[in-house]
């Protein structure tokens, strides 16, 4: 994300070997900010301290800390704390030896924290006690000193000040740097050693764990669990007004670490995207957006409303397809999709539980979304994958238990009781098992008309006849209105209301000379057009159409089964989506749009790094002389 040459250490390379003469030992005059910074680092990272503890002992049999023997300032041994990455017997069966990528002794999350360098929190303690400093020469294993202390002119010189939890030789060499290349780095520090290079220093390792933290996977894993169970944070708790635009600090962040993880698959010498079938209609929706942003006067509204679809829709539909997307990739990202809705549903089947205590009337579930509506829409998406690892599921345990995700994700959009999405998970699952096989399409299609039949029949999900009657006419006198008043103009073609977001009522004429009614509008089709004019409209189903012709179009060519089965979700789950946009405004719901953007993604990117070709590039600029 960042170069790691940004932060610039100026010293002297490392000569032809150390010496002690000059050095000075470690004192007191640094040790204030750095046990101040450890104290306030050890609570900012306390929940994900907390994440990893709870991780680490659900996974492994053992403490949750290691607890190790290290030299220090003087040779005088100290604790370390560190959270396990190791079993149990590690150390002994390790010996006098460093760790290899491959060593078997690792626990399941264990390669992870060591590879992010999430293990070494708990060394802030550390800091905090006195044993070690932030920077300073790394502390060794007891068992590495005799040799070390023998076979290496001078080593003693590293220990007249405090270990450190990084420095030069960290930031310069690395874990399989030499003993004796990394005591002329240390030396280096301590001759030269001063709160800006400490400080230099510090912001070195910080920049080098972000360039290493911030992976394409971490950073859409980020946006989607925050997207799906905090979804408050993209509305506020702070919004920041900028031009016309209003902005949540999670969002803007979120835009700047997209944009970031876009440029750093750029080349050096040129800018580029993949070519995807949806490039042409989403620049032909940007066009238009700017066009009719200056034509009309409404610069502001307009461009606002081009910043928004581009900036939480179409730049997170690049940065999937800009990934490499392989099959792991693919396992990985529709797995965490899938166990998030079976988490969300889950959450709202207690959530019915809590409230109902045993009385007769079932209240409309929400979950950690807000709505009852969103909720089934989420898990209308969410489904199909579901049900990828149901059929990819190889042993009998597996099976069990996504036939266990799968009922509890239909109970979920069951108790959300919107009839809408009942319909959408109807198409969705349709659409899905068509695939699979006849059998399994005619079952899940059979079995949901009579479930459906029959709820209307005994009036229940608000699926009785006077509900659906009422319902289907609001629909009507809401788009009707909204044809008759609004779109069947000129400005109807570029959009009558841009930049209102969300908020969109209609007067609608009283029956029999009536008051008028106020109807919220709650169908994105007509908000659509009513931000963006029918053109507008038409130019974002030709986005969302061209990717699902895409998808349908490479599946033939996708050879790996599990990736075929994951773009035949994506499509599926799109199809559903698009049922659900009548029932509420859902691009202007960050939830409902970060997973659908992201699963168009997926399903793009599988079309066009598995489709049987090799993928192509527009080019958008050349920078020099590259080819």
């Amino acid at each position: 994300m960042i170069a790691l040459d940004a932060v610039k250490v100026q010293v002297t390379p490392p000569g032809p070997g150390p010496n002690v003469a000059g050095l000075e030992p470690d004192g007191t005059w640094s040790r204030w900010w750095q046990v101040l910074i450890a104290a306030v680092g050890l609570l900012l990272t306390l929940p994900i301290s907390l994440g990893i503890a709870l991780a680490t002992k659900l996974t492994s049999r053992g403490p949750v800390l290691y607890k190790g023997t290290r030299i220090g300032r003087n040779m005088a041994p100290f604790s370390i704390y560190k959270f396990r990455t190791l079993l149990v017997d590690a150390e002994q069966r390790i010996g006098a030896r460093l760790l290899t990528p491959g060593d078997p002794l690792y626990t399941p999350i264990g390669r992870f924290l060591k590879r992010t360098k999430l293990d070494e929190i708990p060394q802030l303690l550390n800091v905090v006690r006195g044993d070690m400093n932030l920077v300073g020469p790394r502390p060794i294993r007891p068992v590495f000193l005799a040799t070390s202390m023998r076979e290496i002119q001078n080593y003693a010189a590293r220990f007249i000040v405090r270990p450190g939890m990084t420095g030069l030789a960290q930031l310069r060499g690395g874990y399989f740097t030499h003993p004796r290349d990394k005591l002329r780095y240390d030396v280096l520090y301590i001759r030269n050693r001063n709160p800006i290079l400490d400080v230099k220093l510090v912001m070195g390792t910080f920049v080098k764990l972000l360039n290493r933290w911030l992976t394409l996977g971490l950073l859409l894993l980020c946006i989607f669990l925050s997207a799906t169970f905090l979804p408050a944070l993209f509305r506020g708790p702070v919004e920041v007004a900028l031009g016309g635009f209003h902005l949540s600090p999670f969002e803007a962040m979120g835009l700047v670490l997209i944009a970031a993880a876009l440029a750093r698959q750029i080349p050096a010498h040129r800018l580029y995207v993949y070519r995807t079938p949806t490039n042409w209609p989403m620049l032909a929706f940007v066009v238009f957006s700017i066009a009719t942003a200056f034509a009309s006067g409404e610069t502001v509204p307009r461009m606002r409303d081009l910043a928004y679809f581009s900036g939480t829709g179409f730049l997170l539909f690049f940065l999937v397809v800009s990934g490499d997307m392989d099959a792991s990739f693919a396992r990985r990202a529709t797995r965490v999709i899938a166990l998030a809705a079976v988490a969300v549903a889950l959450v709202g089947v207690l959530e019915v539980m809590l409230v109902t205590q045993g009385g007769d009337h079932i209240p409309q579930i929400a979950s950690t979304l807000g709505s009852p509506v969103v909720l089934a829409a989420y898990l209308v998406l969410g489904l199909p994958l579901v049900l990828v690892e149901l059929v990819c599921a190889e042993g009998r345990e597996e099976r069990d238990f996504w036939v266990a995700c799968t009922t509890i994700v239909v109970i979920g959009v069951v108790l959300s009781q919107t009839r809408t999405s009942l319909i959408a998970l109807w198409i969705a699952c349709a659409v899905f098992t068509w695939r699979i096989s006849r059998r399994t399409f005619r079952l899940v299609v059979g079995s949901a008309l009579a479930f459906l039949s029959l709820m209307v029949l005994v009036g229940a999900l608000k699926l009785s006849p006077s509900d659906l009657a009422q319902d289907w006419s609001r629909r009507v006198d809401v788009t009707e209105t909204t044809i008759q008043t609004d779109l069947l103009t000129f400005r109807g073609l570029i959009g009558t209301e841009p930049g209102k977001g969300a908020s969109s009522m209609v007067t609608v004429p009283g029956s029999d000379g009536g008051e008028p009614r106020q109807l919220r509008n709650d169908n994105m089709h007509l908000t659509l057009m009513l931000r963006t004019g029918l053109v507008g409209w038409g130019l974002m189903m030709w986005v969302i159409g061209a990717a699902l012709a895409g998808m349908y179009f490479a599946m033939a060519a996708v050879t790996d089964r599990r990736l075929s089965l994951t773009l035949w979700a994506a499509f599926s789950s799109a199809i559903g989506f698009l049922v659900s946009m009548s029932n509420f405004n859902a691009f202007y719901n960050p939830s409902i749009q970060v997973l659908f953007w992201g699963l168009l993604g997926i399903g793009t990117a599988i079309a066009t790094h598995a489709g049987g070709r090799r993928p192509g590039f527009n080019v958008i600029y050349r920078f020099g002389q590259g080819d």
